[in-house]
């Protein structure tokens, strides 16, 4: 099987759908992250409009399913920043199945298939159940490669429509134009600085130490050059406004390399594992 004449429903084929799926949206699909303003959310509208367009209309070219057994709705209450409480509703979603169709070059027609998870939380129970399943569908279609530039740090909401053709050279301003017709240096000086200039070598880089994750992820402290919430705890963070989707982003985290990045992006993974999204009454010793 040619994996390059395999198409979808609309013809699409599949060098064309992997560009399609990561071509860079309107700037209104973009957004910060509430509280993690270096973090980038991604409309999900935008995202079923997308599959839409590449693989037919839902529920044909397209779709999800999943088992109402699985979406579980907890609540609990938590303390207002200005003061009082609040019931919040925790909504997860243990399983949900993404599926899309592709046709070969016989006409013979496969439905592919991606399963994944999901959670959400909110003060309007109905609200916490529709995100949770919106967030399983998300986790799919990053799997599928859906916005892959957001994930590994290339694309977000800072720039988004920003790109400006570079200037070109500006006209030599009187002044630099009588400079220019002044006799240069003479050579002797010119090897002079070209032997300064050799001496001179760049500072060695300061290595970035790991950050160790600790045995209960929920008092791993987000370490230094981390974004805003640097100084925080994770369960800090999860019980915070769009803590949840804050942890997720930590987990999908490009870091470049970066030990600290790293630590921070294997705590995420070890919370959300450990706790299924779900914040721990208290803390094991």
């Amino acid at each position: 099987m040619n994996l390059n004449n395999l198409k979808t429903l609309i013809g699409l084929l599949m060098p064309d759908l992997v560009k399609k799926l990561d071509e860079e949206l309107p700037g209104e699909a973009y957004s910060a992250v509430p509280g993690v303003a270096n973090l980038t959310d991604i409309d999900p509208n935008w995202m079923r409009k997308v599959f839409n367009e590449i693989f037919g209309i839902c529920g044909i070219g397209w779709g999800y399913r999943y088992d109402p057994v699985d979406l579980h709705v907890t609540q609990e209450t938590r303390p207002r920043s200005s003061g009082g409480t609040r019931n919040v509703y925790i909504a997860s979603l243990r399983r949900l199945t993404f599926w899309y169709k592709i046709v070969d070059e016989q006409g013979v027609m496969t439905t592919c298939e991606i399963e994944a998870s999901g959670g959400s939380e909110n003060e309007v129970e109905g609200y916490a159940m529709k995100g949770a399943i919106t967030n399983a569908l998300g986790n799919s279609a990053s799997n599928l490669g859906f916005q892959e530039s957001v994930y590994l740090g290339r694309r977000s909401h800072k720039t988004v429509g920003k790109s400006k053709p570079a200037p070109g050279p500006a006209p030599a301003k009187p002044a630099e134009a009588k400079s220019a017709a002044q006799p240069g240096p003479k050579p002797a000086a010119i090897s002079a600085a070209k032997s300064s200039a050799a001496v001179k070598k760049p500072a060695p880089a300061v290595p970035v130490p790991a950050v160790p994750v600790p045995h209960d992820p929920t008092v791993f402290v987000v370490p230094q050059g981390c974004g805003p919430s640097v100084g925080k705890t994770l369960e800090e963070i999860y019980k915070g406004e769009s803590g949840r989707k804050t942890l997720e982003i930590f987990s999908k985290l490009a870091t470049g390399g970066n030990p600290s990045k790293e630590s921070l992006k294997n705590a995420a993974i070890a919370f959300l594992a450990k706790n299924n999204g779900h914040v721990p009454q208290s803390v094991a010793a």
